[in-house]
């Protein structure tokens, strides 16, 4: 019979889920992004048995691609069905880190931290991204709740869920490996240095066992395309290396936190950050003394994917973080309690401690509801628009061409007969030819990678270009119409 306290917690948590799943609906249904047409293409529209048995790429996420080829098949293809299996690990996740918060922290601070999830920017934008980084943000929680249960009560079923749920993961994204090699990480380490001398033992076979589970889950479902996953890791080198680097990596990320902040201004950025970062490490701290099992679990896989993404394709994205969000919102809503105690304290007002927290908190909250605005405001990428604005304004003669747009959404998605240029001999060609040039670009650091001539030109020739807007860092759609030469 639940209490009455237990029956409040259960609505609040209920109501959570439902604004999780309003506003992860809003403008699901907008233009589909180039890494989301890629795997639609490459993956989504194959046979189930090619989704099984052949590897492509990275963006190859097979349990997403499979789920995605059945909301396909069952609604016709869309952007909202392709991006529906998104939505609902998105979903499912708000209630899941509340289940585990309670494990780590008291009711109210996991109860702060699912609404957070509920409202964050950054798990909305995932949640309507037709690939695998919802799904790997909730079994990096499933698994963690698994591994803690499994610790606290001693019982073989947990360590058998986590092994299950550990394979799913990986079979959904395989940057999840990392994620498991961190949790074996901080389970040796805590097994060492904290565990009661009497279960270390016990509790060493049994992670043992969940964690050769999980590798044989994922050796099993990779089995029909092992050979291509072993040939592209180990000889196809990324072609976004020397461009999506670790610094690149963090200014994009501290970009998209301060988006999610609604932080505007350097100075007011800046004392973002700076308080973000006590109030995260207070967190960490803190959790590291009370809950260091959890603490080591959250630190660990951090570590471990910085270093395997390093080693596996030398790139590096803010994306390949986000499995942590869930975990990390935990250990931030613990150091706004902590913070905020110690400034309590300090001013001989202690009693006030939590009521400020509880104000920190729900501000967060506020201002990372309005951010969703900026989520809605605009497509991922606008290539739809681009694309109306072309065709209405171009004139007999006129030319249009692309260039620098991977997986190019305006052949394969909208079927756009316009050749792609990559060099100034073959633009030039073009322009003696016809009345005007209309040039397509995206991701201006990836144009000028892959066609350093043609960034040349349009930065000569093209200094503003009509911008059609996207939530995608650095992808806005850019049009320009060249003069004949």
């Amino acid at each position: 019979m639940l209490s009455k306290t237990d029956r409040r917690t259960q609505r609040v948590v209920l109501a959570l889920v439902a604004v999780a799943l309003v506003t992860r609906v809003v403008g699901l249904n907008s233009g589909l992004w180039v890494d989301e047409v890629y795997s639609l293409i490459r993956s989504v529209r194959l046979p189930v048995g090619a989704i099984l048995t052949e590897y492509w790429g990275d963006n190859h996420q097979p349990l997403y691609a499979l789920l995605a080829h059945a909301s396909r098949a069952v609604f016709g293809e869309a952007p909202w069905s392709l991006r529906l299996p998104a939505v609902l690990f998105g979903v499912a996740s708000v209630p899941l880190l509340f289940v585990l918060g309670q494990r780590v922290a008291p009711r109210w601070q996991a109860l702060l931290a699912a609404w957070l999830l509920t409202v964050s920017y950054h798990h909305v934008w995932f949640s309507q991204n037709a690939r695998g980084y919802s799904a790997l943000a909730f079994f990096t929680l499933a698994t963690l709740w698994a591994l803690l249960r499994g610790v606290e009560s001693g019982r073989l079923v947990f360590f058998v869920a986590y092994g299950l749920l550990a394979g799913l993961g990986a079979y959904t994204h395989l940057s999840m490996i990392f994620v498991v090699v961190g949790h074996a990480v901080a389970l040796t380490l805590w097994l060492i240095f904290s565990a009661p001398p009497q279960d270390r033992v016990t509790l060493g076979k049994r992670g043992t066992l969940a964690f050769g589970l999980g590798a044989a889950v994922t050796l099993a479902l990779y089995a029909p395309m092992l050979s291509s996953v072993i040939e592209y890791f180990a000889n196809i080198e990324s072609g976004l290396k020397g461009v999506s680097t670790p610094i690149w990596a963090v200014r994009e990320a501290v970009r998209g936190l301060l988006l999610a902040l609604g932080a505007g201004g350097a100075a007011l950025a800046a004392l973002v950050l700076i308080a973000g970062a006590i109030v995260a490490m207070s967190g960490f701290y803190t959790m590291f003394r009370e809950q260091r099992l959890f603490a080591l679990a959250v630190a660990a896989p951090v570590l471990v994917t910085i270093a395997g993404a390093a080693a596996a394709r030398g790139t590096m994205y803010p994306r390949f973080f986000f499995f942590a969000i869930g975990p990390a919102l935990l250990v931030v809503v613990r150091g706004v309690f902590v913070t905020c105690g110690w400034i309590a304290g300090t001013l001989g007002r202690g009693a006030f401690g939590d009521r400020l927290a509880t104000v920190g908190v729900s501000l967060a909250i506020g201002l990372s509801t309005l951010s969703l605005a900026a989520n809605y405001r605009y497509p991922k990428q606008d290539f739809e628009g681009a694309m109306r604005f072309v065709l209405a304004n171009r004139q007999e003669g006129d030319q249009v061409v692309t260039s620098g747009i991977p997986s190019n959404p305006l052949n394969t998605l909208y079927l756009q007969p316009w050749p792609t240029v990559s060099t100034q001999s073959a633009l030039d060609s073009l322009r003696s030819a016809t009345r005007r040039t209309w040039v397509i670009w995206t991701f201006p650091r990836i144009l000028e990678r892959s066609a350093p001539e043609i960034a040349r030109v349009l930065a000569r020739e093209c200094p503003t270009p009509r911008a059609f807007h996207g939530t995608v860092g650095g992808g806005d759609i850019m049009v320009c119409a060249l003069n004949p030469q």
